[in-house]
Parts: structure tokens; C-alpha cells; sequence
């Protein structure tokens, strides 16, 4: 079995089709999503009908991430629609849904990102989209910590387990390795690469929405 961590997708269809195919996933491998399915690149809506349709198959864990809880509020509230459309690419977002906006969202998406996790621990791991606390147990982090906060140089977690999470763009669009802490987002929305690392070998893989594949190791 392969512990299958993928990073932050934004909207990037034909790089996470391509990842898939090269990665092969077998039915005992164990998927993980560190969130930010939605926002600049153009095809959300078809990113999360792939991993719905993954969980079909594989097994699927999938986490929430920051531009996740920013789609959710630009539904409700007109200054965070503003803020989403302006500055965090929320525009390619909703034109991929149709011209009806969020009114062609379908309610299978909106389900599909309520059940996302805030984080998943296994007995070496933990994931999460964007950071943790340190010296806080993990029932007992905040949202914003979870979701929000920049990787850093973060300490090692009190539990001992090594961190995987997203969220903080590697400009050098490989994987960031601290030892007890590993940033797998390489910023594929922005022109960079999306990201496959198995966790338990170190190897990665790398897809560009420019059809390329690469891969390295930790």
C-alpha cells in the first residue's frame, strides 16, 4: 500500500488527469488531497467531478483548504464575493460552473466540500492543509492555524509525527523537506507543478498543466 499525498490543485484539470495516469493508483493505495481544489486555474468544477469520481475507486481522503472556506463565503456575503473575484481567482471558478454562477453550482460539490477534513493523522502523520501549532494537540488547533497559517519554519509537533500540508507556495516548484515538516505545494495555479509525493518512500511526482511530467526525491 502507498500513502499518496497530492498538493493543492486550483482549478488544474489536465495536470491532475495527467499526475493520475502517471502515478497509477491501485486500489490499495490511499489517496490524500491537502485542499484548495477551487481558484485560478480554469477548471474547478471539472477537478472536483475527477476526485469525486476517484472516490469511486480509490481511497479518498480529501482535506479542507483556505480557498474552500473562501468559495463557501463568497456564496453568502457580497465583501467576501468582491475579495474572492479580486484577489484570489474565485473569477475562473465560477465561469467553469456556467454562466448562472453559483446558481449552476451542483449541490453534489457543495456536499463534497462540507465532508472535506480540517486535518488526517496516521500513526507517523499528520496532514493538513496549511500548518499546526506545535505545542497544541491536534483535536485542540484553530481553524485559522489549520487552514491559514504560513508554512514558516515551523517546530516539530509535540506528537512526534511528521507534517505533510499545502497551502504556502514553493517558488522553487519542488517540495519543501524540514525533516518533521514537508510543504508539498508547488504552486501549479501559478505556473509551477503539482505534486505526488509517496510518503513512506520520499519519491515524488510532478505534472504542469503544460502537459510535462517529472519526479524527484525528498
Amino acid at each position: 500500500m502507498r500513502t499518496l499525498a497530492i498538493s493543492d490543485l486550483h482549478g488544474c484539470l489536465n495536470a491532475l488527469e495527467l499526475l493520475i495516469e502517471t502515478i497509477q493508483p491501485q486500489p490499495e493505495d490511499h489517496l490524500i488531497f491537502v485542499g484548495d481544489y477551487v481558484d485560478r486555474g480554469p477548471d474547478s468544477k471539472g477537478v472536483i467531478d475527477f476526485i469525486i469520481n476517484l472516490e469511486q475507486q480509490f481511497r479518498v481522503t480529501c482535506l479542507s483548504g483556505n480557498h474552500e472556506e473562501k468559495f463557501f463565503l463568497s456564496r453568502i456575503d457580497k465583501t467576501d464575493l468582491a475579495h474572492w473575484l479580486d484577489a484570489w481567482g474565485g473569477g475562473p471558478t465560477l465561469d467553469s460552473y456556467g454562466p448562472g454562477g453559483f446558481d449552476d453550482v451542483p449541490d453534489s460539490h457543495w456536499d463534497f466540500l462540507l465532508r472535506n477534513r480540517p486535518y488526517y493523522e496516521t500513526e507517523t502523520h499528520i496532514f493538513v492543509h496549511a500548518n499546526l501549532e506545535a505545542h497544541t494537540p491536534l483535536a485542540q488547533q484553530l481553524p485559522f492555524t489549520l487552514i491559514h497559517k504560513k508554512f514558516g519554519e515551523p517546530e516539530p509537533h509535540q506528537s512526534g509525527k511528521i507534517m505533510i500540508c499545502g497551502h504556502t507556495a514553493q517558488k522553487r516548484h519542488v517540495p519543501l523537506n524540514l525533516g518533521h515538516a514537508i510543504c508539498i505545494d508547488t504552486d501549479v495555479g501559478r505556473g509551477g507543478w503539482l505534486t505526488c509525493l509517496h510518503v513512506e518512500s520520499g519519491h515524488y511526482w510532478q505534472s504542469s498543466v503544460t502537459g510535462e511530467s517529472r519526479e524527484g526525491d525528498l
